[in-house]
């Protein structure tokens, strides 16, 4: 049988026999008068050919990229198992050489096949989480922290109070301020796995305004943001009211209920949302910055209504459930709301895993939930989405950026195509459904959608949006829409703001009650009270006048800029 050519051309060297065999003796002498063999014929010299197993390394080469060159990863997994094959090589023993080339075969094979695995495990992840995994893989270095603590923080001088018909004094309004934030130990011995210590600041000059969307929620933060926003010790005074009489109706165990009110009256029919209105009450409390950790006359209502509504969720393949008992037409407006409770809480208290755990889950189930086709969000997951439930969900994603979560960036890009698909006069008006008409409620949700998405101060359809509210003004019947409008003024700045705030301040101040067990509250007069009740109308309201520092103004910066180039002029 002829040897293959490239075999004929290369000098084989003789096999030695392994050392441990004895040699074979030598062949006894041919006898003179045998025959002589006839010669055998020389075989002919062929020109080399390239090998096998140089073919087969040509053939599986990693392909060029544009630049010539193979890709760094694609060059780095070539010779991690080349190198396997030649160790699988070396270290076989004598009696499996002949089967070496089916091993490494085996071997490269199952490697290969762990990392389709490895990649089709991390595609199936929530986008946080994938994101996650990935950045392990990525030898990046995290950013170490600033040595120096006044990097992370901006230390905010009093400033002259504006006047927008403000009729309190600067004493008075401080006053009232610091009710909510006394230094007073109150434990909470059944909630320890959600408190910490924290180390007291006997002088509140010292307390940093923080940066960030919360940064008005410390002391100094509150000081300075109701000075320079529009606020009055009347003001202060009806939240802390408000508070007070949320905190009296709050039942033992931590929740709120729609449905109980006490004997204040005005029960909401949504008997079976306690996650809802917890979320709710919770949010009013956070909003002025009182916290599971911050020793005040408020820590132990808030810790107890967060280890409440943290044990209502529901671990799922999707993430953290927190609609509890839900409605069939409520169940993601109850998700979204605590959502925010908790990314605000974990945000506050960012040293605090149980509250971010929760929150990370709650925010992949959100994700989880969103409409694929459409962008949206409605009453149950996966459903063709409307306005009002979506509002919700991207305030909550937009809350849990500013808590530094991952949010995955093709639940946003879906969410701006629904809004694109709401959206009416260029953008400027927005309707409840694709193809429906304009509502103020639905411009003002949409407009504050598109702010917290990226939209710029000067784009024309945020000026024209923000003209169309300015013309209709607060409506005293409908606090739904005072709450989300109050907050596109309170960012878009300027006369239209300071002319709403003065109205929408004032109405507020004057329609609480002052008397009588439902003191502190409001009356249901917004036509979504019917199911929320006093609860309802008391949150809204509450939140509305928290406005100066709940959510810094997003534009606050060109104000500042604006301000310089004033000074210098």
């Amino acid at each position: 049988m002829t040897e293959p050519a490239e075999l004929q051309s290369t000098p084989v060297p003789p096999v030695q026999p392994p050392a441990s065999r004895p040699a074979r003796p030598a062949p006894a002498a041919r006898p003179a008068n045998a025959a002589t063999p006839p010669p055998v014929a020389q075989p002919t010299v062929v020109a080399a050919q390239p090998s096998v197993t140089s073919a087969m390394q040509a053939r599986n080469a990693p392909r060029k990229n544009r630049r010539g060159k193979p890709p760094g990863w694609a060059v780095a997994m070539v010779n991690f198992c080349l190198k396997t094959k030649e160790f699988i090589a070396r270290k076989l023993p004598g009696n499996l050489m002949s089967r070496k080339r089916e091993l490494s075969t085996a071997a490269l094979s199952l490697l290969l096949h762990l990392v389709i695995l490895l990649l089709f495990s991390i595609w199936l992840l929530p986008g946080g989480a994938a994101d996650e995994v990935l950045r392990l893989f990525s030898a990046a270095p995290e950013e170490p922290p600033p040595e120096n603590v006044e990097e992370l923080v901006e230390v905010v001088q009093p400033d002259s109070l504006q006047d927008l018909n403000v009729n309190s004094t600067m004493k008075e309004m401080l006053a009232e301020l610091n009710k909510g934030q006394q230094r007073m130990q109150i434990d909470s011995p059944d909630m320890a796995e959600l408190t910490m210590p924290l180390e007291d600041l006997s002088d509140a000059a010292k307390v940093p305004f923080l940066k960030g969307d919360f940064g008005g929620r410390s002391e100094a933060g509150r000081q300075t943001a109701v000075k320079r926003y529009g606020g009055t010790a009347e003001s202060e005074k009806s939240v802390n009211a408000g508070l007070t009489w949320l905190q009296k109706v709050q039942k033992p165990d931590g929740s709120w209920s729609f449905g109980s009110v006490g004997e204040a009256g005005g029960p909401g029919s949504m008997q079976t949302t306690d996650s809802g209105a917890t979320s709710l009450a919770l949010l009013t409390f956070l909003g002025g910055g009182h916290t599971h950790e911050i020793r005040g006359p408020y820590k132990e209502t808030v810790t107890k209504g967060l280890a409440w509504l943290i044990k209502q969720g529901q671990g799922t393949p999707a993430g953290l459930d927190l609609r509890g008992k839900a409605q069939a037409n409520s169940g993601l407006y109850v998700q979204g709301l605590a959502t925010i409770c908790l990314c605000e809480a974990a945000a506050l208290e960012p040293k605090d895993r149980t509250l971010r755990r929760a929150a990370y889950a709650a925010v992949n189930f959100i994700e989880r939930c969103q409409d694929r086709q459409g962008g949206g969000w409605r009453y149950q997951p996966n459903q063709a989405g409307d306005t009002s439930v979506t509002g919700w969900q991207i305030m909550a994603l937009q809350s849990a950026k500013a808590g530094k979560f991952i949010v995955n960036t093709n639940v946003m890009r879906d969410a701006r195509r629904f809004l694109d698909s709401v959206s009416l006069e260029n953008g400027s008006k927005y309707s409840y459904e694709p193809r429906g008409g304009a509502t103020p409620s639905m411009t003002a949700v949409g407009l504050l959608c598109q702010m917290y998405m990226g939209w710029k101060r000067d784009r024309p359809e945020l000026k024209a949006g923000v003209e169309y509210l300015s013309q209709i003004g607060p409506d005293p019947n409908n606090m739904y829409y005072n709450y989300y409008a109050t907050q596109v003024m309170h960012h878009f700045g300027g006369e239209q703001w300071e002319k709403w705030n003065v109205k929408m301040r004032e109405r507020l101040v004057t329609t609480q009650l002052k008397d009588g067990p439902g003191a502190g509250s409001w009356n249901v007069t917004d036509p979504h009270g019917g199911a929320g009740g006093r609860i309802y109308q008391t949150a809204l309201s509450i939140m509305t006048l928290e406005v100066y520092y709940r959510h810094l103004p997003l534009y606050r910066q060109l104000e500042g800029e604006a301000e310089k180039e004033a000074k210098k002029k």
